[in-house]
């Protein structure tokens, strides 16, 4: 995460200000690190898509624009990426549209990568930060066992994960001592249960996944 959330309305307007003169196609003179900053400075309001009337601004295009090709052009990204996108996730976001998004892009990149990119996530699992735990530790899992090819990946990578990670993805599948999570409104709820979300194929995998990885745990402590 690039930037920390603007929650003050006069320090919008004056950012506001500051991208008065902004033109739209200045994106593509953006390098990549540059582009993804952008992007998160959308969803913190470092960067506004609106001026003080509610209209948009030229970087709305912009944001369009970058969505699309981070979206649709997953190959431009490094396994490092990953955790760039794991620190951009924010649970209190107000779109949770914007959140979406994030996990879309962070799915991609691990299917571009395939066993590299699965491993990849599930070893970098603890570096999601706690304002994203919601996004970053649950729906990413549930994302990844909902595809068919994502989630035959996990159950090799499983194998090669530490016994750290291992531990934290059972503590994720269970929900239990499991910090709460932020929602849009600033209430908190508790951490999701899988058994309680998603459908009856994502909890048999999260059993099957669960048998493999218990004996692996014994095994490294």
């Amino acid at each position: 995460m690039a930037y920390q959330k603007i929650t003050s309305h006069d320090e919008y307007l004056e950012i506001v200000e500051k991208y008065q003169d902004y033109e739209a196609g200045t994106y593509q003179s953006m390098t990549l690190k540059e582009k993804m900053d952008f992007f998160d400075g959308i969803h913190t309001d470092n960067v506004p898509l609106f001026d003080e009337d509610g209209d948009d601004l030229e970087t709305a295009d912009d944001y369009a624009s970058i969505k699309d090709e981070f979206l649709n052009h997953p190959e431009q990204f490094s396994l490092e990426d990953i955790s760039a996108f794991l620190e951009m996730l924010d649970d209190s976001c107000y779109q949770p549209s914007f959140m979406d998004t994030i996990l879309t892009i962070i799915h991609n990149i691990v299917k571009q990568y395939q066993s590299d990119g699965v491993v990849y996530l599930l070893t970098h699992l603890h570096e999601v930060p706690a304002r994203g735990y919601g996004y970053g530790l649950f729906f990413t899992l549930r994302q990844m066992m909902e595809d068919d090819e994502t989630y035959q990946l996990m159950k090799n990578a499983v194998g090669l994960a530490a016994s750290d990670d291992l531990r934290l993805i059972q503590k994720i599948f269970a929900g239990k001592d499991m910090p709460e999570v932020l929602g849009p409104d600033g209430k908190t709820s508790s951490f999701p249960v899988f058994d309680e979300c998603g459908d009856e194929k994502v909890r048999k995998r999260k059993q099957e996944l669960e048998n493999l990885i218990a004996p692996l745990v014994t095994v490294q402590k």
